[in-house]
């Protein structure tokens, strides 16, 4: 059983942004969570909930649908003043879950926009918020940070707000969640082993005869037995492999020999997230041009790891993988948008894309000592299919330390 994190922990969090804010000149910083998913976990959903207010309660109730943090899936402000307590505003219209919150979260001041304001949730989430920090008092700026706050909240709070200017800060705050505490890492390590199950699922069930969903299914519930909160997985077979994310994510394509297999595994636990990529072919032999391609994903992935030390920055580590690439003669058909990134209650910096490798020196973000990270250099290539081998790495004072199996595995494959 693993345990969350810890209430003092969650109040220092928000103390550090109460630090940025007068570090800002901020009078608050309103953190909005929307409701948006992302491969069927919800990586975009929440994070600011999940990384400020927490939860309490034993692991078995969330498999029994009573948690509500970090599995609320409402949009939601946590209100930071620059001192004094926050204050989290809720979209919920379950008045039963309204009233569980109050036993799993540590804020006291809890409001909701159902109780008033019903579908009108922007207009609830303004006018709470100024209530919250003070109806008679002059806030000359405030910070907004979260991931898709829509205009018409942004007009909202200008309503509310009409004597203050407001700045978008969502990078600054989220800044704060990339170097992991002890109490992450022990989660995360734990989420990484859940989600290696996965994969030692997927290798003993991708067989000539199984469907795709039924490769879902084992790999699902290998990391529900496992202990993860909310598995999920992508299982791409034969020709629909050589495509990075298609929708379904799995079909009844029945798996035939030879197959290579493209797969996106991970789990939730306790709000924070695991993500790898095993590279796989059905009956483990393949075509030579199949192992060379799983072999140069490989490649790059340890490039990348060989690369991660404190001091290296991002866009050293997207030329360490170019430099693989630029041998290989499958170069044009690189995954260009997503080498990796950072990783914890949801998608942390730094985002490695190979827009990374054109940034000037000042915008490079360097590594530093406990960040976690996935790597995930994908190749796809029309009538041939795709191949990502993806690990999490930890940064440690020296190096890194690769956290899951799936380089181990594609190597074993290679070696067959």
């Amino acid at each position: 059983m693993v345990d969350g994190i810890s209430v003092a922990e969650h109040k220092q969090r928000v103390r550090n942004v109460q630090e940025l804010a007068k570090k800002k000149g901020f009078d608050a910083v309103l953190a909005y969570s929307d409701r948006r998913y992302s491969m069927g976990q919800g990586v975009e959903s929440g994070q600011h909930i999940r990384y400020f207010v927490g939860f309490q309660m034993p692991a078995r109730e969330i498999q029994e649908g009573v948690p509500f943090v970090p599995y609320q899936h409402f949009p939601s402000v946590v209100v930071i003043p620059q001192e004094g307590d926050p204050g989290l505003i809720l979209s919920n219209q379950e008045a039963d879950l309204i009233r569980r919150v109050r036993n799993q979260i540590w804020i006291s001041d809890i409001r909701t926009t159902s109780e008033q304001y019903i579908d009108n949730r922007e207009v609830g989430f303004a006018k709470i918020a100024r209530e919250m920090l003070g109806t008679d008092r002059r806030l000359k700026e405030i910070g907004i940070a979260g991931t898709a706050a829509s205009y018409t909240l942004h007009l909202e709070f200008v309503r509310a707000f009409s004597e203050t200017k407001f700045e978008e800060c969502s990078r600054e705050v989220d800044m704060l969640r990339v170097i992991k505490s002890p109490d992450e890492l022990r989660i995360l390590r734990e989420a990484a082993s859940i989600a290696d199950e996965g994969v030692r699922a997927l290798i003993e069930t991708s067989n000539p005869g199984v469907r795709e969903y039924e490769v879902h299914q084992a790999v699902e519930k290998a990391m529900f037995d496992a202990g993860g909160d909310n598995p999920w997985s992508v299982i791409q077979s034969g020709p629909r492999s050589a495509m990075s994310y298609l929708s379904p994510d799995y079909t009844q394509r029945t798996l035939v020999a030879g197959d290579l297999i493209y797969a996106d595994i991970g789990s939730e636990l306790m709000g924070y997230h695991s993500d790898i990529q095993p590279a796989y072919i059905v009956g483990k032999k393949g075509t030579a041009r199949q192992l060379k391609l799983i072999e140069t994903s490989l490649e790059m992935l340890k490039a990348m790891v060989e690369a991660t030390r404190p001091g290296t920055t991002d866009t050293d580590l997207v030329r360490a993988a170019y430099r693989v690439l630029k041998k290989s003669p499958f170069a044009p058909f690189v995954r260009t948008w997503t080498f990796g990134h950072g990783y914890g209650v949801g998608s942390d910096y730094p985002d490695l894309t190979g827009a990374t490798l054109n940034l000037p020196k000042p915008k490079q973000m360097a590594l530093r000592e406990n960040m976690h990270l996935c790597y995930e250099p994908g190749i796809f290539v029309p009538g041939l299919g795709g191949a990502a081998v993806e690990d999490q790495v930890l940064v440690t004072k020296d190096g890194c330390e690769v956290l899951t199996k799936c380089g181990d595995r594609a190597q074993e494959l290679l070696s067959n």
